[in-house]
């Protein structure tokens, strides 16, 4: 019976450290989990960046977005430079975006 006991409490101990083993791995995978993987990018609003874009080319009576290209999934970080083609008579305009800030404010300059 006494070497019942001896074992019974062997295996409880080797099992105590597994458990704590497993609980130590699992809390360090949590603390390196890539938090940007969790919440995905903000991106500008294309639509309205190519409206802004027509109207820095072309002037605020033709703020069409036809023959406007900008990139798709613009991120909303500051300090993101992108270039957006915009199409002004039968001529190309290069309108560099800049983003500001984190809350999509844009700086944007037409060559």
């Amino acid at each position: 019976m006494t070497d019942q006991g001896k074992f019974a409490r062997a295996v409880i101990a080797l099992s105590s450290v597994v458990v704590a083993g497993c609980a130590l791995t699992v809390t360090i995978k949590v603390m390196n989990t890539d938090t940007e993987a969790m919440y995905p990018p903000r991106l500008l609003d294309q639509e309205a960046v190519e409206r802004q874009a027509a109207e820095v080319a072309r002037g605020p009576k033709n703020v069409s977005r036809d023959g406007v290209e900008c990139p798709a999934a613009m991120e909303a970080k500051e300090g993101n430079k992108f270039d957006c083609e915009v199409r002004v008579g039968y001529n190309d305009k290069t309108v560099t975006v800049e983003v500001i800030d984190d809350q999509g404010s844009l700086s944007m300059n037409a060559s």
